[in-house]
């Protein structure tokens, strides 16, 4: 079978509009989900900063409360 020139531009006219379209079409798809996932990215780490500073203010809380009742007199008669 011979094809035409006409022919082969035709077709490899319609191959690049299909592919085209299927790109545009992944790319309509995908870019929504891919904001989205950014978006529940930056959510965790500022949840993670947040659960971070509290972690430090109740270990820093454990600190002083220990430094309080290692000087209390309480503690003292204890360690005679």
């Amino acid at each position: 079978m011979v094809l035409t020139e006409d022919f082969k531009m035709s077709r490899t006219d319609e191959v690049h509009r299909i592919t085209e379209n299927v790109y545009k079409s992944i790319m309509e798809q995908f870019n929504p989900c891919l904001r989205n996932f950014v978006a529940m990215g930056k959510s965790y780490e500022k949840a993670l900063s947040n659960v971070t500073f509290a972690a430090k203010g109740y270990f820093d809380a454990l600190v002083r409360m220990g430094e309080l009742a290692s000087e209390s007199q309480g503690s003292k008669d204890m360690g005679e």
